[in-house]
């Protein structure tokens, strides 16, 4: 309970090792719940705050320690939260490498030296501070008294030479344990000094780094250089993931679909059915394209909607999520079985397959020819199922 009390402590001190150890488990471990929490917008919204204070924190402690000034409070923090929150809201793969611009930032402040190491104060795993963490430190025990050795004494009066021997005794157990004492305290003594001879050696290594790097403009330059070209590298994978679809769109509207010999016959054949929480189940076609189907409302059998002719239920032309690109049908077809279900198949090119797998694996929910279906629980299902989690890109 104390050490958690110390990520949240706000007059204490934290030391390089104890700095560098929060911000990278912070910057690791918001990537593994960002990608595990993908569709759950508040949730990662949420963890986002949690460890934006706790990063805060543990960089003004940092800065209490290396006595600088509070304003280098802002860069690593929020630094972090833009970074976070276009993680969040974009969901493409890519915007994770931006968490390099707060890990420099953090870096940075690894580079300055501490100045709390002193004989009387030691740090307790990397902290000194109003919370107390005593124990956590490694003390030196006494061990329990010596047992001696009473010599027999020939001497016939008996008490005179037991009183003898207990003065001895005694005068013996004192001497030891002052001196054991006096050892103890030498010896934390010499252990705080190396401590603090350790922590100024270190503290020289980042000082020659930091100076050496501000002395060099060539040297600046060139990290510069870097940086900019990685942003901008990171920048614009960003945009081609993001408008890829978009891109892919365009161009199947711009191929007639006479000229890809499209039939519906050959989406009538459908393999590998997979069964949805939200009642509707997926199919792939011969070319790998998927196929929706569900059971409705009963309407007149056969081609409720088709690409080639752009004729039909226009609510039929797309498939529409609660955040995201809507993704065209190729047709929508209703058939019943003995007269009594309605099912409806709506079939989509295999050039959208993987982005259609990703959504329903990501998203929330859908809409398709005026029926809602929810993807709770979506993910695990395509999971469990190898056709389809093949595709999943996480």
């Amino acid at each position: 309970m104390q050490l958690l009390r110390s990520l949240f402590c706000t007059n204490g001190f934290d030391n390089r090792v104890r700095f560098l150890t929060i911000s990278g488990a912070l910057y690791l471990v918001f990537i593994m719940l960002a990608s595990a929490f993908t569709s759950q917008i508040i949730l990662s919204v949420i963890i986002m705050a949690v460890f934006g204070i706790i990063l805060a924190l543990t960089t003004l402690r940092r800065l209490h320690d290396a006595l600088l000034n509070k304003n280098w409070l802002f860069a690593p923090t929020l630094s972090f939260l833009l970074v976070a929150m276009t993680i969040i809201f974009s969901q493409q793969h890519s915007s994770y490498y931006l968490l390099f611009i707060p890990a420099l930032c953090s870096a940075t402040l690894l580079t300055y030296a501490s100045k709390m190491a002193t004989s009387e104060q030691v740090y307790t795993l990397g902290y000194i501070g109003p919370v107390d963490m005593s124990e956590y430190q490694q003390s030196t025990h006494l061990g329990k008294s010596a047992k001696f050795r009473i010599e027999p004494s020939l001497v016939a009066d008996v008490s005179v030479d037991l009183e003898q021997n207990q003065h001895q005794q005694t005068v013996t157990t004192e001497y030891l344990a002052n001196h054991t004492q006096q050892n103890s305290q030498q010896n934390s003594q010499n252990f705080a000094q190396h401590l603090a001879q350790a922590s100024n050696s270190q503290a020289d290594i980042g000082e020659q780094i930091r100076l050496n790097f501000l002395a060099n403009k060539k040297a600046q330059i060139i990290l510069l250089s870097l940086l900019g070209v990685t942003l901008a590298v990171i920048v614009a994978s960003m945009a081609i993931s993001f408008f890829s679809s978009t891109f892919a769109h365009e161009q199947a509207e711009v191929i007639p679909p006479q000229q890809v010999g499209f039939s519906l016959s050959q989406y009538q054949q459908r393999a590998h059915p997979l069964a949805m929480p939200d009642n509707f189940t997926l199919f792939l076609s011969p070319h790998q394209g998927l196929i929706i189907n569900w059971q409705a409302d009963e309407v007149n059998e056969g081609l409720l909607w088709s690409q080639v002719s752009s004729k039909g239920d226009q609510s039929c032309q797309q498939i529409t999520f609660n955040k995201g690109n809507a993704v065209r049908t190729l047709a929508v077809e209703v058939s019943s079985q003995q007269g009594v279900n309605t099912d409806y198949y709506a079939s989509f090119s295999p050039l959208d397959s993987q982005v259609l797998i990703q959504a329903l694996a990501f998203k929330n929910s859908f809409s398709l020819c005026g029926y809602k279906f929810s993807l709770k629980g979506s993910q695990a299902a395509l999971g469990k199922h190898e056709r389809y989690a093949n595709l999943i890109d996480y």
